[in-house]
């Protein structure tokens, strides 16, 4: 009887249920139904480190006296034991298509997780389910959540049939993009051979004009260097003079009617341009990228830099070739589908990534399906200018660090006779010591505490945890400087107060001063009263700090003197134009502004 099939030794690195499907497989093809000759079967073909691990489960009982069922369910019960059902659940429902799966792919691995999961009659409804929630695609979900009574087989069939047709659309963009890329190839190639269509302005030959001979010779005419007598344009005129434009390797004959050739890509030239590119900013991938205007290239390009910005994106060969000005070969990545948002646009367009780290170019590819704001692109270079103008006039406001109030220190006053009252510092939580020690030394960075060895005067602190989990220190001045200082009673402005002064008021901002107190240096008689007591040591304030009692009188009587001339019948004119000024500058700095 003939033997149809192999069996091969199990592998570690296989499935045990796996192998034994092969061999009943085996068996089936074989037609061997007797159990003792199954089980000598599998003795003889699992290999030595399965047939010793058998005989170690079975120790001191020997594997040939066992069925063959026993030994595949003791095999497997020490392999592959019953899993949680809670926990398979959880993976099932936790599991979501992976960038670049397949949906068959992605269901195939659903219902391997649902092996153990016990959905019974239920598993084609979670699977339906899985696959709607976890299907990681927008558009697709987005459609199947529009189908009404939606079963898994329909739900299967549609995000198929969807991801086909996505590919099939990239497909043939891509095609697209390759023929454009081709058709300039074949122009270049037809230019670097000297063959051209029209009459050459120089001597009047049938080859492109940047190629003549006589390029560098002089007209008896006009005296201009570029072309014969025979066709000068100025035979009747005078000759004007030559200019050569910097940064370019060819001369440009302000008479001539031919077209300027300008590069696709030369980061030398950018520097040297005579007009600067206008520029646009879109949304790719939901990532901000500035992008060039080319109406020259015809196909849109973005570095090799910006292309990681956009995160993980998987590169498709370009069979596309591109040159610069100068006839460089440009070394191509590839070629990628991003999804590009501007304005009332949203869509997946391809665009070519090169190497390298220069300007991105919008090509006519993506102007054909983009309508730019040709209006707000020529105001921001308009406003870009008045910008920078008034960012060097107004520096020392943009300054990256902490400002402070000119011409005024705050002074905490306190009778000489009493009593110096010193804390020791708290313990405070392991938790926060780290968080707590860094904001120590910004502080000090900053110049806003300083640290001291001795003090007569010292209060324990008091960390707040912050919205953001960052930490504020506050010294808990009720236990010292609190007790024996005189308060400042300078009225605070009720809500009402405020309002009655806003009131016919028509434009309205805010001052955001950014850890206000501290903009006010401190008398320096009055630090010895705030020094603080840490579990790294005394450190003492050279600004008001907050926790002091008459902190909040002296901030507003200051803040109240440098307005005081919004107090005037123009009140509400002068603080527009102050606020306006200070509102629409603060945002181009890193962070609020520092100083009065």
């Amino acid at each position: 009887m003939p033997t149809y099939g192999k069996l091969d030794t199990y592998d570690e690195s296989e499935d045990w249920n796996q192998y034994i499907e092969r061999l009943d497989s085996y068996f089936d093809a074989n037609e061997i139904d007797d159990a003792e000759k199954k089980r000598n079967i599998l003795l003889s073909v699992c290999g030595k480190a399965t047939y010793k691990l058998i005989r170690d489960l079975l120790s001191p009982v020997k594997p040939n006296t066992k069925s063959f069922a026993d030994i595949v369910k003791l095999v497997k019960d020490h392999k592959h034991p019953a899993p949680s059902e809670i926990i398979s659940r959880f993976k099932f429902n936790s599991r979501i298509r992976k960038e670049g799966e397949s949906v068959r792919g992605f269901v195939a691995e659903l219902r391997s997780l649902s092996e153990h999961c016990n959905y019974a009659a239920t598993l084609e409804a979670m699977l339906r389910d899985r696959l709607v929630v976890g299907i990681n695609d927008d558009k697709i979900q987005r459609r199947l959540l529009a189908e009404k009574n939606l079963d898994f087989a329909k739900a299967l069939e549609i995000a198929t049939a969807m991801e086909t047709a996505a590919d099939n659309a990239k497909d043939i963009q891509a095609s697209a993009v390759s023929s454009n890329a081709q058709i300039n190839l074949v122009n270049n190639q037809a230019q670097a051979s000297g063959v051209s269509g029209k009459e050459c302005y120089r001597c009047g030959g049938n080859h492109f004009a940047n190629k003549c001979r006589f390029r560098d010779a002089e007209c008896h005419n006009c005296k201009k260097v570029g072309h014969l007598s025979k066709k000068c344009p100025n035979k009747e005129e005078n000759p004007k003079p030559r200019r050569k434009q910097k940064g370019r390797n060819h001369y440009v004959d302000d008479t001539s009617d031919e077209e300027e050739q300008y590069d696709m890509f030369n980061v030398e030239d950018t520097v040297n341009r005579l007009t600067e590119p206008y520029k646009v900013v879109l949304e790719i991938n939901k990532t901000p990228v500035t992008m060039e205007i080319d109406t020259g290239a015809s196909v849109s390009i973005i570095s090799e830099e910006t292309f990681r910005d956009l995160g993980k994106l998987k590169l498709s060969e370009s069979k596309a070739k591109l040159k610069t000005y100068t006839g460089e070969d440009m070394a191509i990545l590839g070629t990628v589908a991003v999804h590009v948002d501007y304005e009332s646009f949203s869509g997946n367009l391809h665009v070519i990534v090169v190497k390298g780290r220069g300007p991105n170019l919008l090509g006519r590819d993506w102007l054909k399906s983009l309508k730019l704001n040709w209006n707000e692109i020529f105001a921001v270079k308009s406003v870009d200018k008045d910008v920078d103008r008034l960012l060097e006039d107004y520096s020392e406001i943009f300054k990256d660090e902490l400002g402070a109030v000119k011409g005024v220190t705050a002074k905490i006053y306190v009778n000489e006779n009493e009593k110096p009252r010193y804390i020791k510092a708290r313990p405070v939580p392991y938790a926060l010591k780290g968080k707590i020690e860094s904001e120590l030394v910004r502080l000090e960075e900053c110049g806003i505490i300083q640290p001291v060895q001795f003090s007569e005067w010292a209060a324990p602190i008091v960390p707040v945890v912050k919205d953001d989990g960052s930490i504020r220190i506050c010294g808990d001045y009720k236990v010292t400087v609190n007790l024996v200082s005189k308060l400042d009673k300078y009225p605070i402005p009720k809500t009402e107060d405020l309002y009655a002064i806003l009131g016919g008021g028509e434009t309205y901002t805010k001052l955001d001063m950014n850890q206000a107190y501290n903009q006010l240096l401190l008398d320096e008689d009055s630090k010895k009263y705030v020094t603080i007591n840490t579990h790294k040591g005394l450190f003492t304030y050279n600004r008001l700090p907050y926790g002091v009692s008459t902190s909040g009188g002296i901030f507003q009587r200051t803040i109240e003197n440098l307005l005081i001339n919004s107090r005037n019948t123009k009140r509400i004119d002068s603080r527009r134009r102050y606020f306006n000024h200070w509102e629409n500058y603060r945002g181009s700095c890193k962070d609020t502004p520092r100083s009065v």
